[in-house]
């Protein structure tokens, strides 16, 4: 399912999918997975075996986190930024004229996971910003440099902090 997005820049042998949380005590909430270091952490009762076969929300949020393990795997600090919420909103304003590395780590994850459902599953309903469901040649425009090339690292987010 991944590779559909990252083809063969994401390693996918060193992915670990864990069915507990990644942050002690409680800290991590329930309907929140976490990708620090290039394995995925979600709570149990969200984990599947097989996200491929989940429904197309359960696919968006694997896309997502798929992101951060990208991300983490072209030497971007996932786990830094992460405890670093200053600047990480997920909302992105697609427009003529960006790229993928203007956006911020989490609005990366959002755009991406926006993108595969739109394109792939053809399940604009599941899109995080289904304003943007009628935008396919615009998610192309931005997306150009990754679609071209996902294993180039001038996809990353431009800034560690981005205000």
């Amino acid at each position: 399912m991944a590779s559909a997005i990252f083809g063969d820049a994401i390693d996918y042998a060193l992915v670990r999918i864990f069915g507990r949380r990644y942050l002690p005590f409680g800290l991590q909430p329930r309907n929140c997975a976490m990708s620090p270091n290039g394995s995925i952490y979600f709570h149990r009762s969200c984990c599947l075996t097989d996200f491929s076969r989940g429904d197309d929300h359960a696919r968006h949020w694997f896309m997502h986190e798929m992101v951060h393990v990208w991300q983490h795997q072209l030497g971007y600090p996932v786990r830094l930024r992460g405890a670093i919420r200053i600047g990480l909103g997920y909302r992105y304003e697609l427009a003529a004229g960006k790229t993928l590395a203007d956006y911020n780590m989490e609005a990366q994850g959002d755009l991406l996971a926006d993108y595969f459902v739109l394109r792939h599953l053809r399940s604009p309903r599941t899109m995080r910003q289904p304003r943007y469901a009628d935008s396919g040649r615009l998610f192309e425009t931005v997306l150009a440099g990754f679609l071209a090339n996902p294993r180039d690292k001038k996809n990353l987010p431009r800034r560690l902090l981005r205000l």
